[in-house]
């Protein structure tokens, strides 16, 4: 008898030890692919934390965590995501049965993009400067311009610049121009139609629901902050 249950203990301990590695394994890869069929990052990383493991079987995590890069969400890419939840709640029923990571509720949660000079040039010179040839962006923490060229009638082609900022109006990224010139003169009409905001992005269209928060310009990187709605 003293025997078997020594067995049993060692086989308890083992298994418990196994889960703090195998459990934490498991809903990570999980979370992973899901997040590859949705998003489709280039490449990802992601962390499961939960004391004990075993509680997992339950639903209950303690905290994810990670990154991901290259995400295309509309017409732009952003170089990365980091995102950080904590008191997850997922059902168990979904993970265990199915192996899908069906979230019922979370704790604190945020998710940090980054949008990097060279791709939001890409964008802002198809979108709002497509009338704009051989366009150039600059981007400051105070302004963001585009210059080039562009025919003004048919009568001659002028060097424009095109200032404005990146601002969040309700859950959509938008560029509000503010300035615009034609050889370092406004030209009353033209002005007007030019000096429309372009859509960036509108987080409704988020994979999940969410809410911008803020957005910030440092050394040419814009970064966005939001926060999922999930209870």
């Amino acid at each position: 008898m003293k025997k078997f249950l020594l067995f049993l203990l060692v086989l308890i301990i083992a298994l418990v030890v196994a889960s703090q590695f195998l459990l934490p394994s498991f809903i990570g890869s999980r979370i992973e692919s899901q997040l590859n069929e949705t998003l489709k990052p280039t490449a990802q990383t992601v962390n499961v934390e939960a004391q004990p493991a075993f509680k997992i079987l339950y639903g209950e995590v303690d905290r994810v965590y990670g990154t991901l890069e290259n995400i295309k969400l509309g017409k732009l890419n952003f170089a990365s995501f980091r995102y950080d939840a904590k008191q997850i709640l997922v059902n168990p029923i979904s993970l265990l049965a199915s192996q899908q990571i069906d979230i019922v509720s979370v704790g604190t949660a945020s998710i940090d993009g980054t949008i990097n000079k060279a791709d939001l040039a890409t964008f802002l010179s198809n979108e709002a400067g497509s009338d704009i040839q051989d366009v150039q962006v600059d981007i400051s923490k105070d302004n963001i311009s585009l210059t080039g060229k562009m025919n003004v009638g048919m009568v001659f082609k002028g060097d424009v610049k095109l200032d404005g900022n990146l601002e969040l109006k309700g859950n959509t990224l938008l560029f509000s121009p503010k300035k615009f010139t034609i050889n370092g003169a406004t030209i009353p009409g033209m002005t007007s139609n030019v000096l429309e905001s372009t859509q960036i992005y509108d987080f409704n269209n988020f994979p999940i629901p969410v809410k911008a928060e803020s957005l910030t310009v440092d050394n040419g990187e814009i970064l966005i902050k939001v926060k999922p709605v999930l209870n």
